[in-house]
């Protein structure tokens, strides 16, 4: 066995769960709740990586990351190296790859929270961010367990092929 694989397929998976999930959680809730213009693009440009094949989304991430393009060139200028075959790239594809899988149960759980258990919150004194953590939070935590469920076994099923 390889521990070298093993050992950068811990680490990815830990840390696109520890980046994302916050992510996810603020996206989930913005989406749930607000109302705008162009709402339905920010969900279907969200959950693009899940209808691109992986070798397309593969291969536009490796364009856009090479020192040419816009992203990796902006990366190079601020680090002095590029993101293609980094540790930092592969976390950056992750992320893009693994966001409609920590969004989507989210955002929905969001969106079963009653608005009036919100608003009674608010009555009752409690300012936006206590509402969030006493209230909110409790009631989607099923929703973010199955985010983080859904975005580690992609990580799992490398392993277990390394």
């Amino acid at each position: 066995m390889d521990w070298s694989a093993l050992s950068v397929s811990l680490r990815l998976a830990a840390f696109t769960c520890l980046i994302l999930l916050p992510i996810a959680i603020w996206l989930g809730r913005s989406l749930a709740y607000a109302r705008f213009r162009g709402k339905g693009l920010c969900e279907a440009l969200i959950a693009l990586p899940l209808v691109l094949p992986p070798t397309v989304l593969g291969f536009y991430l490796l364009l856009s990351f090479g020192r040419d393009a816009p992203v990796g060139s902006f990366w190079a200028n601020i680090t002095g190296s590029g993101l293609n075959f980094t540790f930092t790239g592969i976390l950056l594809a992750s992320l893009i790859a693994n966001l409609p899988f920590a969004v989507q149960p989210i955002q929905r759980a969001f969106e079963h929270v009653p608005h009036n258990l919100r608003e009674a919150a608010w009555c009752s004194g409690l300012s936006p961010w206590q509402t969030l953590l006493r209230i909110e939070l409790p009631l989607v935590w099923p929703g973010i367990m199955s985010a983080a469920a859904l975005t580690l076994p992609i990580r799992w099923a490398n392993l277990a092929s390394s």
